[in-house]
């Protein structure tokens, strides 16, 4: 999207301020009278609090029946882990179980290797600072490969409604500015334009080496959490 701050004066006569102009849905936010259209931003930065921790555990035996044996044995044991450290039982989900052939190639032919069981945990950590506690607990569990972990925040609502309030004041600030700068003074607001935030989500895929465990220590940054905003100001 192009961005501009555009001053409109009497007599049709349209300063254009910036190289880059705004999309509006319709023509008709844009009024007849003098007005000043501004493109706002406000950022407001938190540390993640919610840690999402994807795992699957699969086994491939000759038969379904042990692999499923094993896969649920582990899987006992994953619960059993997690539940030690804190994490209620609504915060678990267990997927239901996949049984499919594994095959692999060697030297052009495809040969059976066995029946693969598969069962994929997910886990939401609501307390981050036990995330290491967690994954120790996942190595002493046989855990050695974890699929996505994400981080996300909980008051996200909170924190993009302060980001509004941070626009908001940004176009008042930027608007009077351009008004005063030609001799203007705001009438008030003729249209708010607000844009689409999409939330910024941190993945990463990790293996975990059961020698070292989770002591080495996890960096997770800060997430900005913005909101934007095309507001059309009216003069006077």
């Amino acid at each position: 999207m192009r961005n501009v701050n555009k001053l409109m004066l009497k007599g049709g006569l349209t300063f254009v301020l910036s190289a880059l102009l705004p999309l509006f849905a319709v023509a008709a936010t844009l009024p007849d009278a003098p007005h000043v259209l501004v493109s706002a931003r406000g950022e407001v930065e938190a540390q993640p609090d919610i840690a999402h921790l994807q795992l699957q555990i699969s086994e491939t035996q000759e038969t379904a029946v042990e692999a499923k044996r094993l896969v649920d044995q582990r899987t006992a044991q994953v619960l059993t882990a997690v539940a030690e450290q804190g994490v209620a039982e609504a915060d678990i989900r267990a997927s239901q179980i996949r049984i499919y052939p594994d095959y692999e190639w060697q030297d052009g032919k495809r040969l059976l290797l066995g029946q693969r069981v598969e069962r994929s945990v997910d886990i939401q950590l609501k307390d981050v600072s036990r995330y290491g506690a967690v994954l120790d607990a996942l190595v002493q569990a046989g855990i050695s490969e974890l699929g996505n972990v994400s981080f996300d925040l909980s008051n996200r609502e909170a924190l993009q409604a302060r980001a509004v309030q941070a626009a908001i004041a940004d176009a008042k600030a930027k608007a009077s500015a351009l008004a005063a700068g030609f001799g203007r003074k705001l009438a008030g607001v003729y249209h708010i334009d607000e844009g689409a935030a999409a939330p910024v989500v941190y993945e990463r895929a990790m293996m975990m080496d059961a020698k070292v465990g989770a002591q080495a220590p996890m960096l997770i940054g800060k997430e900005t959490v913005s909101a934007t905003l095309n507001v059309v100001f009216l003069l006077k």
